[in-house]
C-alpha cells in the first residue's frame, strides 16, 4: 500500500485552539503543530479567536500563506474558552478533535500517539498525556485530573517528576490544555458547558464522558509543554467566581442521586466556610448565588445526564482521590508553584491574570 493510500485511511484530526490576546504564544503553538508526524493532509487547525486586539488575525493570515498545514480562523464574541472550543468542534471535519491551548507546544508525535489510542479501543472517548511545565521540564503540570469526595478538582501529579508518570492510567478528567476527544463521544456528551466561561469546563466534560460510559485515559508517550508565565500572581476575582459556580454546577449535573445526597451538604458547608473565612469573599458567595438562579436549567441538564448514565458512581468513585483537598492549596494564586518556585515570594506579585484581561 502506498503512503498516500495509507494516509487516506487514517482518521482525520481537527485541532481546535481557542485564543484571546496571545498572538506570540499562538504563533509558536501553530508552528509547532506543523511539525507533527501525523499526516499533514489528515489534519486541520482551527483557531477560534475570542475577539483579540493584539494583531492575532493578521498573524494567522501570514501563517496561512506560508505553512503546509491547513489553518482556519474564526473570530467570535468573547464568551470564554469553553464556548470557543464548542464552536471549533462544530466547524471541525475530523473524526477526532484535539483541544490545544494557545500557550502549549505539542511534541512532534503527540497527535500520532494520542490517535493510536482511540484507533485501538472504540470504548475510549478521550485521551491525554503528560503536560509538562515548559520552563521546568523536569516537572509535571498534570497527568490527568483529580476529583475529591466533595467535588474539588486539581491536576493529577502536579509538581511531581516527569518520570513518575510511566504507565497508561484511567482518569476522571483531563486538562483541555492538550487532549484528544472522539468526536462522537464529544457530541454525545453535549460538548462543553458554555456557561462555565472559564474553570472546570474540562473537568465537567470528562466527568460526563465517564458517566456516559466512555473511558478517559492518559498515556506517558504523549508530551505537551505548557508555557505558563514565570510569575504566579493572584487569581482574578472573576476567575474565582467562575471556579466556585462551575464546581457546584458540575456536581449537581454529574453525581448520582445517592452520591449527591451525601456529598452536597458537605460541599456546601465547605463552600460557605471558605467564602466566610478566606478572601476574596464576594465572588465566592456570588458563585453560590448564581447556582440558585440557574437551578431549574441545571436540573434539566442533570436529568438528561442521569437518564443517559451508563457507568455507576461506584465505578467512577474508585478513580476519585481520597484527599478532600490538594496537598498544596492555591490560596488565591493563579496556579500552584512547582518545587523550584516554592521558596520564592511570587505568590505576592501583582501579576495581571491574562485569562480574563
Amino acid at each position: 500500500m502506498s503512503d498516500a493510500a495509507r494516509n487516506d485511511i487514517r482518521p482525520f484530526v481537527s485541532v481546535v485552539v481557542p485564543t484571546f490576546n496571545r498572538r506570540d504564544d499562538l504563533q509558536i503553538t501553530i508552528e509547532v503543530l506543523e511539525r507533527q508526524t501525523y499526516p499533514a493532509d489528515r489534519m486541520e487547525v482551527i483557531v477560534i479567536d475570542n475577539s483579540s486586539t493584539d494583531g492575532t488575525e493578521a498573524m494567522i493570515a501570514d501563517l496561512q500563506a506560508r505553512l503546509s498545514i491547513e489553518v482556519r480562523y474564526c473570530r467570535k464574541e468573547p464568551e470564554g474558552p469553553g464556548a470557543a472550543r464548542n464552536l471549533g468542534a462544530e466547524m471541525a471535519r475530523g473524526d477526532y478533535v484535539a483541544f490545544v491551548d494557545s500557550d502549549v507546544s505539542l511534541a512532534p508525535d503527540w497527535l500520532a500517539e494520542a490517535a493510536a489510542v482511540l484507533d485501538a479501543d472504540a470504548g475510549v472517548g478521550q485521551v491525554g498525556g503528560k503536560v509538562i511545565y515548559d520552563a521546568h521540564r523536569d516537572f509535571l503540570n498534570s497527568y490527568g485530573g483529580v476529583l475529591s469526595p466533595i467535588g474539588l478538582a486539581w491536576d493529577a501529579r502536579e509538581g511531581e517528576a516527569v518520570t513518575s508518570a510511566d504507565s497508561v492510567e484511567e482518569t476522571l478528567w483531563i486538562s483541555c490544555s492538550a487532549t484528544l476527544v472522539r468526536r462522537s463521544a464529544f457530541q454525545a456528551a453535549g460538548g462543553f458547558d458554555a456557561v462555565f466561561f472559564y474553570a472546570h469546563e474540562d473537568t465537567d466534560l470528562s466527568w460526563r464522558l465517564g458517566v456516559l460510559g466512555w473511558k478517559v485515559l492518559v498515556i506517558p508517550t504523549a508530551l505537551a509543554f505548557h508555557r505558563v508565565g514565570a510569575a504566579i500572581g493572584q487569581s482574578s476575582p472573576q476567575i474565582v467566581f467562575h471556579a466556585c459556580k462551575n464546581r457546584l454546577r458540575s456536581m449537581l449535573k454529574n453525581l448520582s442521586g445517592r452520591r449527591l445526597a451525601s456529598a452536597l451538604p458537605i460541599y456546601l458547608a465547605y463552600a460557605v466556610a471558605d467564602a466566610t473565612l478566606r478572601p476574596p469573599r464576594k465572588p465566592k458567595f456570588a458563585g453560590l448565588g448564581w447556582n440558585l438562579k440557574v437551578l431549574p436549567e441545571t436540573l434539566r441538564l442533570r436529568h438528561a445526564t442521569q437518564q443517559a448514565r451508563r457507568t455507576p458512581d461506584s465505578q467512577l468513585l474508585r478513580l476519585m482521590n481520597r484527599r478532600w483537598f490538594p496537598e498544596v492549596r492555591l490560596s488565591g494564586r493563579r496556579r500552584r508553584p512547582v518545587r523550584a518556585e516554592l521558596s520564592s515570594n511570587q505568590s505576592a506579585s501583582p501579576v495581571r491574570d491574562d485569562r480574563v484581561a
